[in-house]
């Protein structure tokens, strides 16, 4: 598990694992269906604006739909400043894949439609690397330790996150046998939560200026309540309280917030920066399926299999529809598995509901093109202009052939 990839020298700014699951996945996905598009004679320049279009949709339609499934937790966030600045943050994941499956489909029909490009052919085309794209991103959920599968503590393959990571965080939240924590493991501020991971990722200077933070704050704070609780005069209580709201102020100010939390835990059990992280790495969470694995692998295969299909398929459209009812059937299987999405839709959870509904989506566009001309009228041979080079325009393409 990487949640953070690497650190960019001199800015100091994390490069997330899932992030840069995603870019591979764009780039690797965009490369092979262009060179799809090439050989079966379509535009690879049409490839591309629709991979570019893809990654926007993709990108804000995940977010937004995440956003809606836990809406409440951003919310709790704070100020509605905080709350905005943790929507649009997707530094640390936090995708929804079928929001941004759905957004980005929505563009490219769109596009497709708006450039008179032909649909069935080009969606063909670009499925198998959908599959393939949706496969390397599961990978980028495993190194950020999101999508997580439910326990299975004697499965030879099940595997433990580190603490902190949100399947720890989730099991100790439900007190889940085994998850418990010690209390050097935890900080108290409005109530008491586990230590988030980013915490431990702190150099060891900004952990102990952490705790020299809490301990002379604390000691001053400490002597400014007994005064308060000896003093009688009003104006006197008043001094002293508008004293300790100054200095509770000035020290958090001073130090972030969350880690002045952490300083006052280590503060209280004597620990050094490097005593907490060897605590930590002895507390990972339970083992769990790789549930993230399972996905990646599955629909490595289905990829492999969609490409097949699309050099024998006998109508454009088919390898498209195939999708929408194979892979919706691999996440039906794998939500089973899941222990982070909670069953919320008619009985099922959000992920199933639009799985069964772009099955039938599948079912009904199979049947469709039964009835339409197994080539599509605007598919046309790709011929480069010869003025413009970059540019395309549509040829006569014939009835037979690969493509």
């Amino acid at each position: 598990m990487y949640p953070v990839f690497f650190t960019i020298p001199g800015v100091h700014l994390d490069v997330a694992g899932y992030g840069v699951a995603m870019m591979v996945a764009f780039l690797v996905t965009i490369i092979w269906a262009a060179n799809r598009a090439a050989k079966s004679g379509a535009n690879p320049d049409v490839i591309l604006n629709c991979g570019f279009i893809a990654l926007l949709g993709g990108v804000l339609g995940g977010r937004v739909m995440y956003v809606a499934h836990y809406w409440d937790e951003f919310m709790a966030r704070g100020s509605p400043l905080e709350v905005f600045i943790a929507i649009v943050d997707v530094r640390k994941g936090g995708l929804e894949v079928y929001g941004g499956f759905l957004a980005a489909v929505l563009g490219v029909l769109i596009y497709l439609w708006r450039w008179g490009h032909s649909l069935r052919w080009y969606f063909d085309i670009v499925a198998p690397s959908v599959a393939l794209g949706f496969g390397i991103g599961r990978v980028g959920c495993f190194l950020n330790g999101c999508c997580w599968g439910g326990l299975a503590p004697e499965l030879p393959w099940a595997v433990q996150f580190p603490f902190g990571s949100p399947p720890a965080m989730a099991q100790w939240l439900a007190r889940d046998p085994g998850a418990a924590l010690p209390a050097e493991l935890l900080v108290h501020g409005a109530g008491t939560m586990a230590m988030p991971r980013e915490v431990l990722r702190a150099s060891d200077e900004q952990l102990l200026a952490a705790r020299r933070a809490a301990e002379g704050g604390s000691q001053q704070l400490d002597s400014l309540r007994a005064q308060r609780e000896r003093a009688t005069r009003p104006e006197e209580i008043a001094r002293l309280e508008r004293q300790i709201a100054e200095l509770s102020r000035a020290q958090a100010g001073k130090v972030d917030p969350l880690l002045l939390m952490v300083g006052r835990t280590m503060s209280r059990f004597d620990l050094s920066p490097q005593e907490l992280r060897r605590l930590a790495a002895q507390h990972p969470s339970l083992r769990v399926h790789p549930t993230q694995l399972y996905s990646a692998l599955a629909l490595g295969l289905l990829a492999w299999m969609l490409s097949a299909l699309y050099w024998r398929r006998a109508r454009d459209g088919q390898v498209i529809f195939t999708l929408l009812i194979a892979e919706p059937i691999c996440r039906w299987t794998l939500e089973v598995l899941r222990a982070d999405n909670p069953v919320d839709t008619a009985g099922l959870t959000v992920s199933q509901f639009i799985a069964l509904c772009l099955s039938a989506t599948g079912i009904l566009g199979l049947i469709a093109i039964q009835f339409a001309p197994p080539r599509s009228p605007r598919a046309g041979i790709w011929v480069p202009d010869d003025e413009e080079g970059a540019k395309a325009k549509s040829g006569a393409r014939p009835a037979t052939g690969k493509a």
